[in-house]
């Protein structure tokens, strides 16, 4: 994997997206296994350490899969770019199924490859640019992007069932009244009148539950994709369908069965990114 040279966000959207990220995954893990798991099941239970360990393992592959998507550097720079012989002719406009000129990098690109003004350069596979790790995501990581909200939404979903048995049956004497309905409602709010513990719980309780239905359907949206081979502004008409499998070893690799274990797990593409004519090729006789 190649290391971006300027991988911080460059926008002010950017900025506070992943910052949001990059505190709040430290502070939910902490709130779990200091907070939620001894109050449920009393500080010196062996059911404590029962639950560290898959928080651990889960709390690791989030921060790593999203440093790699940070990381991992999937700009057109990455690769060797040779032009075909009709890519002349066929980069007189602008597109994504064809060669095209990049005006602001000045060079032809691929095709599938489009210029991202935040991160000022052209993307391999462009697939979308992402708030919540200030990159774009492209071909050579968007294995990682996935399995990052993969693990992510296993997370909040691990988080909110520990969280509503906790606020709602431990805790339930404290916060099963209408003032917890009106604090959950406007969290932000409340934090200026109400600055208790209480009212911490309930705002990280509240960010847990979006994020089961934020990541769920990110998950859903993008698995989708992946699996007919599309990328995002491509997904009305899919051209790269190569079935679901080899469609999941362009994304994951050839190791793609273990790849979802740790973004260490070396897993080649099969693809370089830039030759798509010969896909598509391969695309139509498939079907």
């Amino acid at each position: 994997m190649k290391i971006r040279k300027r991988f911080l966000p460059r926008t002010l959207q950017d900025v506070v997206a992943t910052a949001f990220m990059a505190g709040i995954i430290p502070i939910t893990f902490w709130f779990e296994v200091y907070v939620v798991m001894p109050g449920i099941h009393g500080a010196d239970s062996i059911y404590n350490w029962i639950h560290f360990v898959p928080a651990v393992c889960l709390l690791f592959n989030v921060t790593a899969h999203m440093l790699a998507t940070i990381l991992c550097d999937t700009s057109c720079s990455t690769e060797l770019i040779q032009l075909p012989p009709n890519a002349s002719s066929a980069a007189a406009g602008l597109g994504s199924k064809s060669w095209h000129l990049c005006a602001t990098c000045e060079f032809i690109a691929p095709p599938r490859s489009w210029h991202c003004t935040s991160c000022r350069t052209c993307i391999l596979k462009r697939d979308h640019h992402c708030l919540f790790t200030g990159c774009c995501i492209g071909h050579k990581n968007h294995r990682y992007f996935i399995l990052f909200v993969a693990y992510l939404f296993v997370s909040t979903l691990y988080a909110s069932v520990l969280n509503n048995y906790f606020i709602w049956f431990v805790r339930g004497e404290e916060f099963r009244n209408w003032t917890s309905f009106v604090k959950i409602v406007f969290p932000l709010a409340m934090l200026v009148i109400d600055t208790s513990t209480k009212q911490y719980y309930l705002v990280i309780y509240l960010i847990n539950m979006i994020g089961v239905m934020f990541t769920g359907v990110l998950l859903i949206y993008h698995g989708r994709l992946i699996l007919s081979g599309a990328v995002v502004h491509e997904r009305k008409a899919p051209e790269y369908d190569l079935g679901w499998a080899q469609n999941m070893r362009m994304v994951l690799g050839t190791r793609w069965y273990i790849a979802w274990l740790s973004p260490f797990v070396r897993s080649e593409l099969p693809h370089n990114g830039v030759n798509w004519e010969t896909l598509q090729k391969q695309t139509i006789k498939s079907k």
